[in-house]
């Protein structure tokens, strides 16, 4: 997953302080992993910065799958039910039912009601799901499976079309009948942030480490992101492969502290704090540890409360939640939220789907009553400077993930400081209102990785 239209930007002014770092605890802005904060909500169908993106019309008969007088059947992709994570991606679907009453009660997309269907494949069931959603529903929207690679045969057989919140195996992220809102290809990483971090810390990035848990298509990402860091001016002494389920990780930090490994990403990806607390047991301690944007959330700042953390940053393409009322469109979801899903809480995932959802209707709307997959998708494909309203670090263009898409070079870099997360201006260096969008961050893939 990579990191998610008009040129207009927010400038930000009298908030940002002296040092480049703004700092609101998780509990403050309707933040990551905590419950909504009351917005003003435009419930006119209109999204910020995009323009009128649902609305009333006359419907109509239709033979297209899904679509009916006046209704159209939406799949939402998850793996909520299974038993190893559960709940992973419900978010997916808190989102996709908000975003939708939010719409209808707009009228809906040219008079037709938006219907979510759960279609969860509960990790290991992802072809079975498509092969239901083929039955019945007109598109994929704003949604995702960690195990996508065997939905794609069947997604393409039966004409699913696509607008994804995230693709993980190579074979999904370059699929046809699919816009992903953040221009995933698996020819290049947008990955500024190594070379922001390079500047920062140029000393430390000649003794760098990563990881990646023993998965064929997780070791291939990060493996990209190795490469990625070595164009920014990192050096490896070490790629850890640890399996999927470590119960101790005091072998692999020791590792780390034997080679005298100074910038870390550590190859835990899910719960980090027994990770740190082996740190602090071997008494290791980077000079920082760089964290992937699936740890923006109450979580880790939960980790870094009862451990003591190195120097940390987290990644982003998508808005920051610290500073919400500076985006016109994270305040817009975060007041849908509050009107329709009170109670939830939401994190970057909530950012990723609505991405897809505001795409997805704004190019829906401009169909028409000529509703189809091929005229959504055409339109969805055309978009400039796609951003959902600030939601998402800008993409110049949008294509068809099988058409060679760019994604964003924009970026930037949260840092950890006790219970917050704060937004570090003099790390991130930003030239276009919170990120930094230098084109040198894209980085093309060797073939070898590219394909997968």
């Amino acid at each position: 997953m990579r990191v998610r239209l008009v040129g207009a930007r927010i400038a930000l002014c009298c908030a940002l302080v002296a040092t480049g770092i703004v700092a609101i605890s998780a509990t403050a802005a309707g933040a990551a992993g905590t419950k909504t904060k009351r917005f003003v909500l435009a419930d006119n169908g209109m999204w910020p910065l995009v323009g009128k993106v649902c609305g009333p019309g006359p419907g109509g008969a239709s033979s297209v799958r899904g679509v009916g007088d006046k209704s159209i059947d939406i799949a939402v992709f998850n793996d909520a039910a299974n038993t190893i994570d559960p709940g992973l991606e419900i978010e997916f679907l808190q989102t996709a039912q908000a975003f939708a009453d939010w719409c209808n009660a707009s009228g809906g997309i040219d008079g037709r009601k938006i219907v979510v269907h759960n279609r969860d494949a509960a990790l290991f069931n992802a072809a079975q799901v498509t092969s239901e959603a083929c039955q019945t529903d007109f598109m994929s929207v704003g949604g995702g499976m960690a195990l996508d690679g065997p939905a794609v045969p069947v997604r393409e057989k039966c004409g699913l079309g696509q607008i994804s919140a995230y693709v993980v195996a190579p074979s999904s992220i370059d699929a046809p009948l699919q816009v992903n809102p953040e221009g995933t290809n698996n020819n290049y990483e947008s990955a500024g942030y190594y070379g922001a971090l390079a500047k920062a810390y140029p000393k430390a990035v000649e003794k760098a480490a990563l990881g990646a848990q023993n998965d064929p298509g997780v070791v291939n990402s990060y493996r990209k992101f190795e490469a990625a860091a070595e164009a920014q001016g990192w050096k490896f002494l070490l790629f850890q492969i640890p399996p999927l389920s470590v119960t101790d990780w005091t072998p692999y930090i020791q590792q780390l502290q034997t080679k005298g490994v100074e910038a870390l990403q550590p190859a835990e990806d899910s719960n980090v704090t027994p990770y740190v607390q082996a740190m602090n047991t071997s008494g290791y301690n980077p000079t920082f540890m760089l964290l992937g944007t699936q740890f923006y959330n109450k979580q880790t700042l939960q980790a870094a409360a009862s451990s003591k953390f190195p120097t940390t940053y987290v990644y982003t393409q998508f808005w920051p939640f610290q500073l919400a009322s500076k985006s016109p469109g994270l305040t817009q979801l975060l007041a849908i939220m509050h009107k329709y899903a009170s109670g939830d809480t939401v994190d970057f995932n909530d950012e990723i789907a609505v991405d897809s959802w505001v795409l997805w209707a704004k190019s829906a709307t401009a169909c028409g009553s000529h509703l189809t997959v091929a005229c959504v998708l055409a339109h969805a494909s055309t978009e400039k400077n796609w951003s959902a309203g600030d939601i998402a670090a800008p993409v110049k263009q949008l294509a068809m993930s099988d058409d060679n898409p760019l994604p964003s070079a924009c970026f930037a870099l949260l840092k950890i400081s006790g219970d917050k997360y704060v937004y570090d201006k003099s790390v991130t260096d930003p030239d276009n209102a919170v990120w930094n969008c230098n084109p040198k961050g894209v980085v093309k893939m060797p073939a070898s990785l590219a394909a997968g």
